[in-house]
């Protein structure tokens, strides 16, 4: 049995790829669904910037080591920025996809095979039990690539996520999708409750059910609606997804 497709809520470049660290298995795939350089501004971004070590100054005059003054620690480095072991293993055997255009993504997921990284797998080891963790079939972005296209409705979405479910069903592949969220949307503590609403913004969205459906200019909203019938992108996900709760979502208030 296929393991059951899973939406996560929006995260950062940085903690999309923690999670991919933390919870990857051979083979993973992760498909980024923007151009590469965008998805590099956005990562460097993500990554708070911290200072260089410098050596310690030398002793004032007249003080020895033990009584120079205290110098402050460095900030700790960024998990991406510590090259340990662990990371350097297994990232040899992410493969790595940049798609910024829904039929390129649907072509590539039309001939989705393990096949040519399997070619490429690491040595084989036996254990006494199997691991409990699964391939990754990961896309980043789905949503949004299909905005402000032909695409952005029902009958797109459903048309791209059938596919990308089919793809993950026929090479043994869980799915994992999420969208990318913005620098600004940080919560403080006293925002938590709030932000859990808004941090699903995204899911409650409405879309057309058809494509080519056209935007009316409205008087009850600034972007106007759209003409005919639409409905939710939870309830579009919620056909194929179960939602789920991201390790970030974890973390990020302690």
């Amino acid at each position: 049995m296929s393991p059951i497709p899973v939406a996560l809520p929006p995260a950062l470049p940085s903690e999309l790829l923690i999670y991919i660290l933390t919870h990857q298995t051979y083979p993973t795939t992760l498909i980024i669904c923007q151009p590469r350089s965008s998805f590099h501004s956005s990562l460097l971004a993500s990554i708070p910037q911290t200072l260089q070590a410098q050596p310690p100054p030398p002793p004032a005059e007249g003080l020895s080591d033990t009584q120079s003054e205290p110098t402050s620690e460095p900030p700790p480095l960024h998990l991406l920025l510590v090259p340990t072991l662990h990371q350097i293993a297994i990232s040899r055997h992410i493969h790595l996809v940049f798609i910024p255009t829904v039929s390129r993504l649907r072509a590539y997921l039309a001939v989705f095979s393990s096949i040519d990284a399997e070619s490429q797998a690491p040595p084989e080891k036996k254990f006494d039990k199997p691991g409990t963790k699964l391939p990754l079939l990961v896309v980043y972005g789905l949503l949004e690539l299909h905005r402000d296209t032909s695409e952005w409705s029902a009958q797109g979405l459903g048309n791209s996520i059938a596919g990308l479910v089919e793809a993950g069903w026929r090479t043994g592949r869980k799915v994992v999708v999420l969208e990318e969220r913005g620098m600004d949307e940080c919560l403080s503590d006293m925002e938590l409750e709030e932000g859990r609403k808004n941090r699903v913004k995204v899911w409650e969205e409405g879309v057309p059910m058809l494509n080519g459906s056209v935007r009316q200019a409205g008087l009850e909203s600034e972007d106007g609606g759209w003409s005919g019938r639409t409905v939710e992108v939870g309830r579009i996900l919620a056909r194929w997804f179960k939602f789920g709760k991201g390790d970030w979502e974890e973390c990020e208030h302690e």
